[in-house]
């Protein structure tokens, strides 16, 4: 069933929404614990790789650990470099 937004609403993040808000994406393993950031110039990279729509959250499920190898991530989204 397909889901419907009210007037206003957006969608899911993509990868090009997050570049161009200057996002920082802090990507996480499930699995180890290691982590990453991502910041806009390299989402924006990805965005360019992937497309322009493609939502955070399908992205994410195609990464995999570089430590353990893992495709079990998880993230938040964060305005400033930490």
């Amino acid at each position: 069933m397909a889901s419907r937004r009210g007037k206003g609403e957006s969608g899911p993040m993509s990868l090009r929404n997050a570049a161009e808000a200057h996002l920082y994406l802090i990507v996480w393993c499930r699995a180890c614990q290691h982590r990453i950031e991502y910041g806009p110039d390299e989402l924006a990279q990805f965005a360019e790789r992937y497309g322009d729509d493609m939502p955070v959250y399908r992205w994410l499920e195609r990464l995999a650990c570089s430590e353990c190898g893992v495709r079990d991530a998880d993230f938040v989204v964060s305005g400033a470099k930490r």
